[in-house]
C-alpha cells in the first residue's frame, strides 16, 4: 500500500506579463491560503517523510511558506525536479512509477491540469474542482510506485483552502 499526497500550488499572479510562466510569483490570497492549508494539515498531526517539489517559483514559494507557517515538513526529505514542471498526466504518472519501491508515502507538490487528472485517472470516484493550495491524500492499493493504474486509489481526504476561509 502507497500513499500519495497531492498539492496544487497556492494562487499565482499573472500581473507581470514579462515573465515566463515558471517564475510566476504567489499573491496575497495564495500566501494566506498557504498559511490556512499548512496549520490545519499540522493541526491533524500531518508530516510528509518525502517531498517532491516541481521547478516553478509558484510550487517552491508555495513550499517555503508552509515550511515557515507549520512543522509538517519539518522532518522532511525535499526534493525540487524540472519533471514535475509538467501540465499532463501522463508525464506526471511516468515520473511517479520511477519513484523508489522504498518510498511508502510521497507529497507532489505541482500543477493543474496534471494534479486533477491524475487524481481523477487513480481514484475510482470523480474529484470535483482541484483549487489553487487543495491538497488531496490517495490511498493507493499498489505495492510498487510502477504498478499505478487506474481506479487504484481510495480518496482518504480533500483539504481546500477555500472550507478553512
Amino acid at each position: 500500500m502507497k500513499t500519495l499526497y497531492l498539492l496544487r500550488h497556492a494562487k499565482s499572479s499573472w500581473d507581470d506579463e514579462s515573465l515566463d510562466d515558471e517564475d510566476r510569483p504567489l499573491t496575497k490570497r495564495g500566501k494566506r491560503d498557504c498559511q490556512l492549508v499548512s496549520n490545519e494539515l499540522a493541526r491533524s498531526g500531518r508530516s510528509f517523510k518525502q517531498v517532491f517539489c516541481s521547478s516553478a517559483r509558484r510550487t517552491q514559494d508555495t513550499l517555503r511558506r508552509f515550511k515557515a507557517e507549520s512543522s509538517v515538513f519539518d522532518s522532511s526529505q525535499i526534493t525540487v525536479d524540472e519533471g514535475l514542471y509538467t501540465f499532463d498526466m501522463q508525464t506526471l504518472l511516468d515520473w511517479l512509477k520511477n519513484l523508489p519501491h522504498d518510498i511508502d508515502q510521497a507529497l507532489i507538490i505541482g500543477h493543474n491540469p496534471a494534479l486533477i487528472d491524475l487524481a481523477n485517472f487513480l481514484y475510482d470516484g470523480k474529484i470535483g474542482h482541484f483549487g489553487t493550495c487543495t491538497f488531496v491524500e490517495l490511498e493507493v492499493n499498489v505495492e510498487y510506485w510502477d504498478q499505478l493504474r487506474s481506479d487504484s486509489a481510495k480518496l482518504i481526504e480533500i483539504v481546500r483552502p477555500k472550507q478553512l476561509r
